[in-house]
């Protein structure tokens, strides 16, 4: 859970959730500037008594009016972000300080289920789901220059809930951006017009409850979180593609399979491709595809089988058939996972897509275990296998066409 070693790519990161930060800033600092020129004392003719005329009264008046409607206009930090990401408010909290004469923006967000219904990038959907349950949080500092280093200190944030203190040392942070935790920061995603910023993961574990309120601290000021359980707000339309809810099948059991050196053997051979493995197992091409990820150094092997009735008649052994039985015929696509080299993989970064909706899996319902621990792998070794079923999600026309996306690569069925 504390591991650090995540690949990182911030281009394709955290755009999605940093939408119009510079926009609301600028039209904050307009109506701010308005505000200030209003209430600059003068003392004319030198007297040391200031004076506020009527016109300045006026001013004062229109000013505090510009201000009011902007917040109305513009709303508050939260409800920009809400509106700009698709988050659910109560997930988002703003911290908003000046450091020397620059605006620094941290914005939190809680990880759970709702969070993956929302305006997120593939890579940082694959990079925070492994935290839905963990009690975590997002956690975005950005300035509007672009710089490698800034005075943002993660672990000033502090929290507190029921009038506790909750510990957060350095083993509670997860680096996104490396050197999250030293201050670095990197080019903001969406170009460097829009400032720098750097990323990591709050994970507060057993020692949080969110279903009760929560507060969370930086530089003095304090955020109130209270985590609603309320049903999940879909946005219009994701980086991909719309994302679609996926209701939980019910869960299946199986026997995880032994038996596996020669699966192992064949899988590894160099004839990995989907003709060789459809002739391997006696399998119709179309119920095959392949799937090799990396280079040579750091290289990952999908083997995907469509489960239709066909595959009774196959070569897949007796222990295999037997278990996936209970979802033959579903449209169910069986999954080996295998790496001559050792390679990161896990099954949360999989993804159903259909007529340019993705359904995205937050059930471990959603998948079937052929291999001991699947749902929690977060890498292969080099030479063994991780195996197991996707379930095509309700909502998935099974019989019409549909892809399976690895991260940003997919195969097609049929």
């Amino acid at each position: 859970m504390r591991n650090a070693d995540y690949d990182y790519d911030h281009d394709r990161n955290a755009a999605c959730l940093l939408l119009g930060i510079l926009d609301l800033r600028i039209r904050r600092l307009l109506v701010r500037r308005k505000l200030l020129g209003a209430l600059t004392p003068t003392t004319p003719g030198g007297r040391d008594v200031t004076r506020i005329t009527l016109q300045r009264k006026r001013w004062i008046v229109v000013s505090i009016a510009l201000c009011c409607m902007s917040c109305v206009a513009f709303g508050d930090a939260v409800d920009q972000y809400a509106q700009e990401t698709g988050l659910d408010r109560d997930l988002i909290r703003v911290f908003e300080t000046d450091v020397r004469g620059e605006q620094l923006t941290i914005v939190l967000v809680y990880i759970n289920e709702r969070t993956f219904q929302s305006k997120i990038s593939s890579a940082l959907y694959s990079t925070l789901h492994p935290y839905i349950g963990q009690n975590a949080l997002y956690v975005n500092a950005t300035v509007e220059r672009v710089v490698s280093w800034f005075d943002f200190r993660p672990q000033s944030i502090a929290a507190q809930q029921d009038g506790i203190h909750l510990l957060i040392d350095e083993s509670s942070w997860i680096e996104i951006t490396p050197g999250f935790l030293e201050g670095s920061f990197v080019v903001n995603p969406g170009g460097a017009d829009k400032g720098s910023g750097s990323e990591g993961i709050l994970v507060f574990g057993d020692q949080l409850d969110a279903t009760l309120p929560f507060d969370l601290s930086y530089q003095g000021e304090t955020k109130a979180f209270s985590i609603g359980t309320g049903t999940p707000t879909l946005s219009t339309m994701g980086t991909a593609g719309p994302i679609a809810a996926t209701t939980s099948h019910d869960p299946i059991e199986v026997t995880p399979v032994d038996a596996l050196e020669a699966l192992e053997q064949l899988l590894l051979s160099d004839e990995f491709s989907q003709e060789a493995m459809a002739a391997l197992f006696d399998l119709d091409l179309s119920l095959v595809r392949v799937m090799t990820l990396g280079t040579r150094g750091n290289e990952l092997r999908l083997f995907f089988v469509r489960l239709e009735p066909a595959v009774r008649e196959s070569l897949l052994g007796e222990e295999i058939l037997a278990a996936v039985e209970p979802v033959i015929g579903t449209g169910a696509v069986m999954l080996w996972a295998i790496s001559p080299t050792g390679a990161p993989f896990s099954p949360w970064h999989l993804y159903i897509q259909q007529r340019g909706t993705n359904f995205v899996f937050f059930s471990t319902a959603s998948f079937v275990e052929l291999t001991e621990g699947f749902l929690r792998v977060e890498a292969v070794a080099a030479g063994e296998v991780a195996a197991g079923v996707i379930r095509v999600p309700r909502g998935v026309e099974a019989e019409d066409p549909f892809l399976v996306f690895y991260g940003t690569s997919g195969v097609s069925y049929p």
